[in-house]
């Protein structure tokens, strides 16, 4: 399979992003472009104060080197609203044609009351999705 367009969902406020630079890596080594979208999500309780296209690129550029980077095909994007439909909105938009995401292990009361980001976005994206386990 050629994808051409991979989508990494990032949170700005994440203090966990090991698997970024493992996503850059993928991206590269298929020649592929990386887009990097922020959602910020009324549902998650707050709004971030900088969602701004700049937010997205500082936060990869603190976790991933910039020689990976700068060698690469790389968009930053954010939207508002609900996660799950922002982000099929702009799959849709964009000819995404692969989904990344971190998953971190919750626990089992959690997870029988409340849905996981990356289990709304699994739920509402008919594209393939790659889960990368947080360390």
């Amino acid at each position: 399979m050629k994808f051409i367009n991979i989508l990494f969902p990032i949170n700005l406020d994440s203090k966990n992003l090991s698997h970024l630079p493992k996503a850059l890596e993928l991206a590269k080594s298929l020649g592929s472009r990386i887009h990097f979208l922020y959602v910020n999500d009324p549902m998650a309780g707050y709004r971030h104060p900088t969602d701004r296209e700049d937010a997205v690129s500082l936060k990869v550029r603190e976790n991933a080197s910039a020689e990976l980077i700068d060698s690469m095909d790389v968009v930053y994007a954010v939207a508002k609203g609900n996660l799950d439909e922002e982000v099929k909105k702009y799959c849709t938009n964009n000819a995404v044609d692969l989904i990344v995401l971190g998953h971190k292990h919750r626990g089992k009361l959690y997870s029988s009351m409340f849905d996981s980001p990356d289990e709304s976005i699994i739920d509402a994206i008919r594209i393939p999705v790659l889960i990368m386990p947080k360390n």
